[in-house]
């Protein structure tokens, strides 16, 4: 977690889930890091910006910029370790000023919270927090509170050796998720979902006749090799040596993995949110997206090396 020098806190608009602030400043203590908070207030209406009330000239976005700052700077005074905190409030769409900050201040991590919701439904991200997600170049960590009384962080990982780019991917999952269990006293677990496509055609396809049998040695096979590959990613990565408990499950990864996490209690999913690799313009693939629409837990979302967001900004505008 040493990678992290400069946390950029993203406020929804008036508000900062203390979870998250107290988060923050505990992973930049750790990692003497710069840390800053964001709020981002919606623009105004031209003629709403100032007002003349009874001869007096009101500048009403000053006034609702200065009233956000001083309720986050008292926030922040009043959090452990968070006094040294930079605050920051500025006009505009949130998630596009939040990239905005990243490339023109090298902010290396955006923490994002997100309001409890009600317990019988699953929370779902904010059109802010997702475009985020899709966009931001920066791993985003999105903070949800958790009922969860020690820490459990589960890394999903896709051993892929044709696709290099995916690999790099899972290193980036492993590495991140063994240093916070190491930061957090945090359990590990890995997560891996595996499948044999064209399963079900094969078994019932009047045109192709394969015999029981045979698919069910392909399928064997199939699991053969995926236990092979995140074999050698895990011990590539001592997993063992950490204690880490390893999970390979069998099922479409968007509904097995989200109850693999359920089932665990994890606190934190670390997980790539970049699908096929290769294909510039595709920022999240449709698993990685069902993931993070199904889980109630917190997540720290990361892109691979080399990853290009479609927002464009000019570098160092601030």
């Amino acid at each position: 977690m040493d990678r992290f020098k400069k946390i950029l806190v993203a406020a929804s608009p008036g508000h900062l889930e203390p979870l998250t602030l107290r988060t923050a400043a505990n992973l930049a203590d750790a990692n003497r890091a710069h840390l800053t908070v964001l709020d981002v207030v919606a623009p105004l209406p031209p003629w709403r910006k100032k007002m003349n009330v009874e001869g007096r000239i009101v500048d009403v976005e000053a006034a609702l910029l200065q009233d956000r700052e001083e309720r986050l700077r008292h926030m922040v005074q009043n959090t452990r370790g968070a006094k040294a905190t930079e605050v920051m409030v500025t006009v505009g769409e949130p998630f596009l000023e939040v990239i905005r900050h990243v490339f023109a201040r090298g902010h290396d991590l955006v923490m994002v919270g997100e309001s409890e919701v009600d317990t019988a439904a699953l929370p779902q991200p904010s059109s802010g927090v997702m475009h985020l997600l899709r966009k931001c170049p920066t791993p985003v960590w999105v903070m949800h509170p958790s009922l969860v009384e020690e820490l459990r962080i589960l890394a999903l990982v896709d051993p892929d050796p044709s696709d290099l780019v995916r690999d790099g991917l899972n290193d980036l999952v492993l590495e991140l998720a063994t240093s916070l269990a190491r930061r957090m006293d945090g359990e590990l677990h890995v997560g891996h979902a595996w499948t044999m496509e064209g399963e079900a055609t094969l078994r019932t396809s009047p045109i192709v006749e394969l015999p029981g049998r045979i698919v069910d040695v392909m399928v064997r096979d199939t699991e053969a090799f995926h236990r092979d590959q995140l074999s050698v990613l895990t011990h590539r990565h001592q997993l063992d040596e950490l204690g880490a408990s390893i999970h390979m499950v069998s099922g479409e990864p968007g509904v097995v993995l989200p109850r693999l996490a359920d089932r665990l209690d994890i606190g934190l999913i670390v997980m790539g949110t970049v699908g096929r690799t290769g294909l510039r313009g595709l920022i999240m693939g449709n698993t990685a997206e069902t993931i993070l629409r199904s889980v109630r837990c917190s997540v720290l979302a990361v892109k691979p090396q080399g990853f290009v967001s479609p927002v464009k900004v000019r570098r160092g505008s601030l």
